[in-house]
C-alpha cells in the first residue's frame, strides 16, 4: 500500500519533496526496525532545513500521528536523548 502524505507540494521543489518523504519513511521505520541514530539525526536536520517553519513541523507531526501513529517530535526527542 502506497501512503499519501499530506504535504504542501507547491511549497517545495521535487528534490525537497523526495527528502521529506524519505524522512517520513525513516521515521515510520523506527516503529519496526532499528535505525542508526546518526542517520536519523542527519536526516532530521535536513528535514528541518527544508521546512524552516515550526508551524509546518507541528502540522506534519500531527499528520504522521494521525496517519501512522508515530510522532516525529517524540521520536526525535528520544533519539537525541539516546545520542547524549
Amino acid at each position: 500500500m502506497v501512503k499519501e502524505y499530506k504535504i504542501d507540494y507547491d511549497m517545495f521543489s521535487a528534490l525537497e519533496i523526495i527528502k521529506i518523504i524519505e524522512f517520513f519513511n525513516l521515521i515510520e521505520k523506527t516503529k519496526t526496525a532499528k535505525v542508526k541514530v546518526s542517520t536519523l539525526i542527519e536526516k532530521y536536520h535536513e528535514y528541518q532545513n527544508i521546512l524552516r517553519s515550526k508551524s509546518l513541523e507541528k502540522k506534519y507531526d500531527k499528520m504522521m500521528v494521525d496517519e501512522c501513529g508515530i510522532s516525529i517530535y517524540k521520536t526525535m526527542k528520544a533519539v537525541q536523548n539516546e545520542a547524549r
